[in-house]
């Protein structure tokens, strides 16, 4: 479904003409979806983290996340958080660990897809 932003004077708006049509579809994720990791949206992943416990995640844990840049990864599950966000479990897709601790990723969906830190 697509979603539009009302804008209250649209014809003046003359800096963004697709300002009117919000771009929010969303690519509808699935388990077993096949996904590469891209390159981090910043100096380290934003969207893609290595536990779901956001107070225990450490700047040497964000380093580790930068070496599985290439890595094609496989929708294990779709979480839904308390917070209307979507969250997709990710595993290789070789069956493999990523390392010692880290057997799956998290990955915000549609955030990470628009900043192109997992690509389709």
């Amino acid at each position: 479904m697509k979603k539009e932003v009302i804008l209250p004077f649209p014809k003046f708006d003359e800096r963004n003409e697709h300002r009117t049509k919000a771009n929010t579809e969303e690519i509808p994720i699935r388990p077993g979806m096949l996904f590469r990791v891209g390159r981090p949206s910043n100096l380290y992943y934003e969207f893609i983290y290595a536990s779901l416990y956001f107070d225990r995640h450490k700047l040497s844990d964000l380093k580790k996340l930068l070496k599985f840049q290439g890595t094609e990864v496989q929708v294990v599950s779709i979480l839904k958080m308390k917070d209307g966000s979507t969250i997709a479990a990710l595993s290789r897709s070789d069956g493999k660990a990523f390392s010692e601790t880290v057997t799956k990723l998290f990955a915000d969906i549609s955030k990470s897809i628009k900043a192109k830190e997992l690509l389709g």
